[in-house]
């Protein structure tokens, strides 16, 4: 039994438990306390929408992740929407590629919602300012997060390139 679960109240949390038992009302129990035990947050923007596009995969399931215009809806498989429904979001779009078994497609989406990292992780892992770019600010940039100090830049291969060269 699959059985995905939201915590009473609260949009953005999810829990998925699968189980195999014989009889159906132990799988459902079961499968129902694992989901319980494995509630995470899930990142949402002010749209309801993901903040950037991710990738999930698990064995043979792709999932890639991208977000919409606020108003358009989810798209996605039946069982996968069904778990962005559950856990709040509105806009957002999801391709899957390979197969699409329940068990391969929710563990999936579990690991592309847990792929996203906030602006500061970002910053710190890469070394370099994230910048967002606002169109209702005729596109000034506007600063979201600097790395910690001490924190050297990921070259970009561009300048490996040039590096090599002697340049």
């Amino acid at each position: 039994a699959v059985v995905s679960t939201q915590s009473t109240g609260k949009k953005g949390l999810l829990g998925v438990g699968i189980t195999f038992r014989k009889n159906m009302m132990e799988a459902m129990l079961e499968a129902k306390e694992y989901a319980y035990r494995q509630l995470v947050p899930m990142p949402m923007t002010e749209a309801k929408g993901v903040p950037y596009t991710s990738y999930g995969r698990y064995h043979q399931t792709e999932l890639k992740v991208v977000p919409c215009p606020a108003g358009s809806g989810n798209k996605a498989h039946r069982i996968v929407k069904c778990l962005l429904d559950l856990s709040g979001y509105d806009n957002v779009a999801i391709k899957m590629f390979g197969r699409n078994n329940p068990e391969s497609l929710c563990k999936a989406f579990m690991v592309a919602m847990h792929s996203f990292e906030s602006a500061q992780q970002q910053a710190n892992n890469t070394g370099r300012y994230v910048v967002r770019f606002d169109p209702s600010k005729c596109y000034k940039p506007e600063v979201l997060a600097a790395p910690n100090t001490g924190t050297q830049p990921v070259p970009f291969t561009a300048e490996l390139s040039r590096k090599s060269q002697g340049l």
